[in-house]
């Protein structure tokens, strides 16, 4: 065979090759798809809707009694007994300066995060409205039997221990019934223990009997979430990352589905270039409050944990029982700008028991025996009973399992103690 013809026939075999792959790169479709179905008008992730009064609660509230502190046997009662409180009418609101920290209170209520006094009236009721409310925040109010008046003075300390408000509730049937409480009916007492800035925590005495939980669970459809959070889900693609999970994406915003499916993380990088100037407390708590009921979208029990009006952030803990969820899968955290700049929030909604096993946790005194020989005790920052979250995607179940947690001064984070597993 000539050396012409060989020539022809590799640059023929050369051009059928490349007319090959060009026609494959036309052709070739990646692992993205376009979402197409439009947003409704009316949708719903079928939870609830809620108010800053809803979501505000206490973490303790303590009565004290002849120098000894006493708390509710179950934290539901607490919660009820504080939405008494909150139908209390209050009058005289008036500022004045603290001249005596350690005067003493019958009672002490405990937010879990510092309140800005602008949320006040949010609240709690108060005689005459549009108070002028001053910057400063409060993290406790105080309760304090006038026996003379037959009335209840109320204080609100500002966190830097220099500034107060006080108001006085005058309902005698108010009275009667804070001083019922007074007399230790139906009450747990406290021990108390002194974290690392010398703040007095307490927590309950005896044998303390909670239920280990296991339900299972329905998935909330990560496409509904897309509906909610894109503007114009028409041009939201999607993308499947074998071990990385899904996101979904625009131009402008992408929102990411965990690999197990139990979380989402959104976020609109484009947001973040506008101005961002600090919204006042209660406008970021009605931004968030109102986006999440506009879609029902309170799907578990929720409180606030934090609100940080520096950097626009408010953060939404879960609550079982009345005891708080720890777990990064119990938090629903948002971040606002003009518009929604981010947005954590889990993807599943508890549905029916399986089964539920009595827990005696350890006595308090085993805690604090266990704390003192391995934590040095000015690094931890508080103590509390609640729930760990475990969830077990492929078993379609989420176990709560009842524990004592100790928040350590240099993370703030959340960890199960248990003694008597450290002895087995």
């Amino acid at each position: 065979m000539k050396l012409e013809t060989i020539k022809s026939f590799i640059l023929i075999f050369l051009i059928g090759t490349s007319l090959l792959l060009t026609f494959g790169m036309w052709n070739y479709k990646p692992s993205i798809e376009l979402l197409s179905d439009a947003k409704p008008e009316d949708f719903s992730l079928n939870g609830t809707e809620e108010s800053i009064r809803t979501l505000i609660e206490p973490r303790q509230i303590v009565f004290q009694v002849l120098n000894q502190h006493y708390g509710f046997k179950n934290p539901v009662e607490q919660s009820d007994f504080f939405k008494e409180i909150q139908q209390w009418e209050l009058y005289n609101f008036e500022l004045e300066k603290i001249e005596d920290n350690n005067r003493a209170h019958d009672v002490e209520i405990t937010f879990p995060t510092p309140l800005p006094m602008e949320l006040l009236d949010n609240i709690f009721t108060f005689q005459v409205n549009n108070l002028e409310l001053p910057i400063w925040s409060f993290d406790k109010v105080y309760l304090t039997l006038d026996k003379e008046l037959r009335v209840i003075r109320v204080e609100f300390p500002s966190i830097d221990g220099r500034d107060k408000a006080v108001a006085v509730i005058q309902d005698r049937k108010n009275y009667e019934e804070l001083a019922s409480y007074l007399e230790k009916q139906d009450l747990r007492k406290l021990s108390v223990f002194k974290n690392g800035n010398d703040r007095s925590i307490y927590i309950p005495e005896g044998p303390i009997k909670l239920t280990r939980q296991t339900k299972t669970f329905s998935k909330i459809n990560p496409n509904n979430l897309v509906d909610v959070l894109f503007s114009d889900p028409s041009i939201v693609r999607q993308s499947n990352y074998t071990n990385l999970g899904t996101t979904y994406f625009t131009d402008s915003s992408q929102m990411s589905v965990t690999q197990d499916e139990a979380r989402i993380e959104y976020i609109s990088p484009g947001s973040i270039n506008e101005n961002q100037e600090p919204l006042f407390a209660e406008d970021l708590l009605n931004k968030s409050i109102s986006d999440i009921n506009s879609y029902q979208g309170w799907t578990e029990t929720f409180k606030l944990m934090d609100i940080n009006t520096n950097e626009n952030v408010i953060r939404y803990q879960m609550y079982y029982s009345g005891y708080p969820v720890f777990s990064p899968l119990s938090i629903m955290e948002q971040r606002w700008g003009q518009r929604l700049i981010e947005y954590n929030r889990p993807l599943f909604r508890s549905n029916n028991s399986l089964s539920d096993n009595e827990v005696t946790l350890p006595s308090s005194d085993e805690i604090l025996d266990y704390l003192k020989q391995n934590y040095k005790l000015e690094d931890i920052n508080d103590i509390q009973i609640g729930y760990q979250l475990n969830y077990e995607k492929d078993e379609n179940i989420i176990v709560y399992e009842p524990s004592w947690f100790i928040q350590q001064q240099i993370n703030k984070e959340w960890i199960p103690i248990n003694p008597k597993e450290n002895e087995k």
